[in-house]
């Protein structure tokens, strides 16, 4: 029996135009020499909280389930229409729904039907290697393959062409990539009501 191939870290520092570190962004990287890679079992969460999508934004593999799990003590209708992971469904106070299906990469814009100001996204990658940054605007990546790899960064809120910035990187050993990015970044919406409304009777 051969012993398993020990992984190789891949640690990626994103910093703005500036070189101040960018927290929650998405990093995620790709093979491009045939590497073989086995899908993530991990399931992310998407909660709503505060009557807010809380993240913001959040990452997985395409095809794998997204858990909703809402945390605040009214309904809410979560939907997406304008992507190939098309969904609507009710989720009651307190409870979490596991939602399959999402099999296409993209971009999917989230609103709630109810509360209009809430808003998130979720991006669907075709790889297992994908994290969001942390506060020192680093993540890092275990893959059992050396090799070259397109290392992108992703944000709806960064003012490049779909929102992200890529570069190729050749993993050989661990290593530690900088992505400083060219474009700026626009504001992020605050999911706020100007009003006390936040129930419909027919839900």
């Amino acid at each position: 029996m051969s012993a398993p191939a020990l992984a190789i870290e891949l640690n990626v520092q994103v910093l703005s135009a500036s070189g101040e570190p960018l927290q929650d962004m998405v990093v995620y990287a790709e093979p491009l020499d045939g590497q073989q890679l086995p899908a993530t079992d991990k399931v992310v969460s998407v909660g709503q909280k505060g009557k807010s999508f809380a993240p913001y934004v959040s990452v997985s593999q395409a095809g794998s389930d997204v858990l909703f799990d809402n945390q605040d003590d009214i309904t809410h209708h979560i939907y997406s229409v304008d992507s190939d992971a098309r969904f609507s469904f009710k989720i009651k106070a307190g409870e979490q729904r596991l939602q399959r299906g999402l099999d296409q990469s993209g971009e999917v814009a989230m609103g709630c039907n109810i509360h209009d100001w809430m808003s998130g996204y979720l991006l669907l990658v075709d790889t297992p290697l994908f994290g969001k940054t942390s506060q020192a605007g680093a993540v890092s990546f275990d893959t059992p393959e050396a090799g070259r790899y397109r290392v992108t960064v992703w944000h709806p809120q960064l003012l490049a062409d779909n929102n992200r910035e890529a570069q190729t990187v050749d993993v050989q050993n661990g290593m530690k990539v900088t992505a400083r990015l060219t474009s700026g970044m626009d504001e992020t919406p605050e999911q706020e009501s100007d009003d006390d409304f936040d129930f419909l009777s027919e839900y």
